[in-house]
């Protein structure tokens, strides 16, 4: 019973707490307190000294619209002094490296430079194909459609063997224009042949031309016929032109059965749509002088290899005939004969 009324009464009032402890932390509260009083002191200096700045802030901005205000309406009105005038402010550009150049005119400049690349290519193409291309000297339309076009190049060096250099590029080049015709096909190839011999008949550069027994009649209408009057020693020339019946001529040409139908003929010069009577007349005196002297050379190698000529019959052809109004039918040339 001591004991325990000594624990009741130890306290100052009958505390179970100590005198000493209660005092400690009375001590630690106003510690605290003050502490506190401190912090939320220096926040309210550290919220009003950042009102102040605020307004000081504030302050240097509307001092400074007012005073550029007043330099505008100075210089608007023409008073302004030279040290008042407003200088603009430029912000002063990065120097891009060389690297940095190049990957930014190609980032802008991409589709016009390989625009310009592809149009200067094309342009070089054309250039380089316009000068180093070989003009002809002599052009001749082959229109007869038994195989002879396939041999056109040999035939080339064959006439060019009596061919002058007439414009002057240092070169001699007779060019066979391939262009068979045909009056009983339809296709595409001899339907754009039909119109490249059209188109060539419009103008009269062209005047030599290799036909056969096949050539359309209408076509032959347009070849001079007066040519053994005028070569009448020559025995390979006769009212269709120049025969170009000769073995050894399809032995050089590796032509095994060239037809013995195939002729030169020289067209009969007429007005052109793109030229005068006069104009084709130039053009096929100086056709007539090289036939003159194609056909001497052929006819002096006959002479000397004694041809006997080609053995192979002309190539059988059929011919579309109106056998009765609006009906249409293949007529072989054994048939119509």
């Amino acid at each position: 019973m001591d004991k325990q009324e000594k624990i009741y009464t130890d306290g100052e009032n009958g505390s179970l707490v100590p005198d000493e402890d209660e005092e400690f932390e009375r001590k630690l509260a106003e510690e605290e307190n003050a502490r506190r009083a401190e912090l939320e002191q220096k926040r309210l200096e550290r919220e009003k000294e950042r009102v102040r700045r605020q307004k000081e802030a504030q302050k240097q901005r509307d001092a400074a619209i007012a005073k550029d205000k007043l330099d505008l309406m100075k210089m608007k009105a023409g008073i302004a002094e030279e040290n008042e005038q407003i200088k603009e402010e430029h912000t002063e550009k990065r120097q891009l490296t060389f690297k940095e150049r190049i990957a930014n005119f190609w980032y802008h400049d991409k589709v016009w430079i390989c625009l310009g690349t592809f149009l200067a290519a094309v342009a070089a193409f054309l250039i380089y194909d316009t000068a180093t291309r070989v003009q002809p000297d002599l052009q001749i339309m082959l229109i007869a459609d038994d195989g002879l076009d396939y041999y056109s190049a040999a035939l080339e060096e064959i006439f060019e063997s009596v061919a002058e250099d007439t414009n002057g590029d240092g070169k001699v080049y007779v060019q066979i224009m391939n262009m068979p015709l045909d009056s009983a096909q339809y296709d595409q190839i001899h339907v754009a042949n039909n119109s490249k011999f059209l188109a060539n008949l419009q103008q009269g550069q062209i005047i030599l031309a290799i036909t056969d027994s096949n050539t359309d009649e209408d076509i032959q209408q347009i070849f001079v016929d007066d040519l053994p009057e005028r070569f009448p020693d020559n025995p390979y020339i006769d009212e269709k032109g120049l025969s170009l019946n000769f073995a050894f001529l399809a032995r050089e040409l590796e032509f095994k059965k060239m037809p013995n139908d195939l002729y030169l003929r020289l067209r009969r010069p007429v007005n052109t749509m793109d030229g005068s009577l006069e104009d084709m007349q130039k053009n096929y005196d100086e056709a007539l002088k090289y036939f003159e002297k194609l056909s001497d050379m052929l006819y002096e190698r006959a002479k000397l290899e004694d041809d006997k000529g080609l053995t192979t019959e002309p190539v059988k052809k059929e011919h579309i005939i109106e056998t009765k109004p609006g009906v249409f039918e293949k007529e072989s040339e054994n048939d119509s004969e």
